[in-house]
């Protein structure tokens, strides 16, 4: 199948998706995408305390197991804001899809680790040759281990045997025996290597810092720009929770991870917490960044066309930095 058919196929199912799970009424509100993995928390945590309602936002929330389907979502306007990888952004731009990057979300290198089952032999990356590896492919930490891991340890993409798997379901793989190995997110990885189930051989930080980024909905962005203010407002709330009172915001999302059937004890979840940092502005380096990876996409065929981030087109952080009163850049 192409990768054209693949994008066309993702974009209809992510619009089926979410045109059956949402009322007609719904629509009209702020539309919130919510990643199951780690950096959802800081939505999780503005949603559970108020911090929207308190900013006058009228919103829904709608939670998604791969930042990659909020973004077909935000493409296919059935939402208004979501967080994707960086390397997927970047795809659907080279493709000519209509998105904007609103903020920097957070890194990720010390969220993704590289695992396998507890009673694997494999006891270092070099060893995955020929071994069923579980990935999503165009996402930012699948990029990332392709080109900058992989090399390290003298692998091709050929010497490795490719499973398409969400995040959310990777443990599970392991644990089954579909998969060798798998890149596993926090709080997911956390959770399943204390429960005995998995071993980690590396995390990410060694090679690469792959990112997630705020993206928005153009349509709306014109229109209702003051729903991205309040979003942002409850958002940088909660990551100033994070930030002075830990306890507190790990409580939390503790308790909607129990919801959910990701059970755990607090201080692993507060633990986990602590591994989040981000700078949400847009900086040199970041667009830096963005640059390399369309050049990389465009290297590995994965796009045609090298969007120019370096001048600023496509990314706007002007709300973000409105709403915490940070001037532009």
């Amino acid at each position: 199948m192409t990768r054209i058919c693949r994008w066309g196929i993702g974009l209809a199912l992510a619009g089926l998706m979410l045109a059956s799970g949402w009322s007609a009424e719904g629509a009209e509100k702020f539309r919130i995408g919510i990643h199951r993995a780690l950096f959802g928390s800081f939505e999780v945590v503005a949603d559970r305390m108020g911090y929207w309602k308190a900013e006058g936002l009228n919103y829904n929330v709608q939670y998604f197991k791969q930042g990659k389907l909020m973004r077909n979502a935000v493409i296919q306007n059935n939402l208004d804001v979501g967080t994707t990888g960086f390397s997927p952004y970047v795809t659907a731009l080279a493709k000519g899809a209509k998105v904007t990057g609103i903020a920097v979300t957070t890194d990720l290198c010390g969220q993704q680790h590289i695992m396998v089952p507890k009673d694997s032999p494999i006891k270092s990356i070099k060893e995955l040759k020929g071994k069923r590896f579980a990935t999503l492919i165009g996402t930012s930490v699948d990029l990332a281990f392709r080109t900058a891991v992989m090399p390290r340890h003298g692998l091709a993409e050929k010497d490795l045997k490719w499973l398409n798997i969400v995040t959310t379901d990777r443990v599970a793989a392991l644990v089954s025996g579909n998969a060798d190995a798998a890149i596993v997110g926090d709080p997911q990885a956390e959770i399943a290597l204390q429960k005995g189930l998995v071993k980690t051989l590396e995390d990410f930080c060694p090679y690469d810092r792959p990112r997630m980024m705020h993206i928005g909905n153009p349509g709306t962005l014109k229109a209702n720009p003051d729903q991205y203010v309040k979003y942002f407002k409850g958002w940088l709330k909660a990551m100033k929770l994070l930030k002075d009172d830990p306890e507190k915001f790990a409580k939390i999302y503790h308790e909607a991870l129990m919801e959910v059937g990701d059970k755990t004890e607090y201080p692993i979840v507060l633990a986990v917490l602590k591994r989040l940092t981000t700078t949400p502005e847009f900086n040199d380096e970041i667009r830096k960044n963005l640059t390399e990876i369309a050049a990389m996409q465009k290297k590995m065929g994965w796009a045609k066309g090298t969007p120019d981030f370096m001048k600023g087109e496509t990314l706007d952080d002007s709300l973000l930095r409105k709403a915490g009163g940070t001037p532009k850049n």
